[in-house]
């Protein structure tokens, strides 16, 4: 396991100053098509699976300067978080938004924190505005579109899931939310499998939760073929070649 100093972690989770992502129009919301996002374990000539290797995720590829004093207070904000000081934190997280107003990952903290008191409609401004300061941020994305399900707006957090995946294609966490939602709130069960087997695909069967999903919903659409695994192409014997008659 690598391990990573608290500062640069804390840096990373702050930081980025990103162009401002178009928000989804509710009422105007259609439910996008997520297939282009799936992952797709390819084959060389021999029929041998070639290893997938996962995009990365470029909110963490993001470098940028921020100060200490805002690393440090975002670091004592998720300690106070940790320990059940919600008031402590949203202290800090505030002194740390009023000096610098460039900075993502203190939205995103305050939008967690909404969301743990059912204040959903607050959470959603706090993650867009984290979007708003950094587009590549993933995590405000799903945080928003867990926000605008829980409000019933299934299409909005629909379209939300595929700007995530828009930002980073092999966002494990999106390509199961979405699976939740095309499964239990929007009718799409063969969606739901797709996505369901692009997170497994992605964690390699990391959560047996999620497998469980998968087999369910798969015994209702019927679907046997993989959405991520076409499996190795045919390989054509070479015919013998013909030899001239000897009579």
């Amino acid at each position: 396991m690598k391990f990573v100093k608290p500062l640069l972690v804390a840096a990373v989770l702050l930081s980025g100053c990103a162009a401002q992502q178009q928000q989804p129009q509710e009422e105007q919301a259609v439910v996008v098509d997520t297939a282009s996002y799936l992952p797709l374990q390819t084959y060389d000539e021999q029929g041998i699976k070639i290893p997938y290797i996962s995009a990365e995720n470029p909110y963490l590829l993001q470098k940028g300067t921020v100060s200490k004093g805002s690393v440090l207070l975002f670091i004592e904000a998720r300690r106070a978080l940790n320990a059940g000081d919600e008031k402590t934190a949203q202290q800090k997280l505030k002194v740390i938004t009023d000096q610098d107003n460039t900075l993502a990952g203190p939205y995103v903290m305050l939008g967690d924190i909404s969301m743990k008191h059912e204040d959903y409609k607050k959470a959603s401004e706090s993650y867009r505005k984290a979007i708003s300061i950094n587009g590549q941020n993933v995590n405000a994305y799903l945080g928003l579109g867990e926000a605008l399900r829980r409000q019933g707006e299934f299409t909005a957090a629909q379209n939300t899931y595929e700007e995530a995946l828009r930002v980073w294609r092999d966002f494990p966490e999106a390509h199961l939310n979405l699976g939740v939602l095309y499964d239990l709130y929007l009718n799409m069960p063969a969606k739901a499998q797709a996505h369901y087997e692009a997170y497994l695909f992605l964690t390699h069967n990391k959560t047996h939760k999620a497998n469980q999903w998968y087999e369910e919903v798969k015994s209702r659409t019927g679907i046997t073929k993989s959405f991520v695994d076409p499996g190795p192409p045919q390989i054509k014997e070479a015919k013998p070649a013909k030899t001239a008659s000897a009579e």
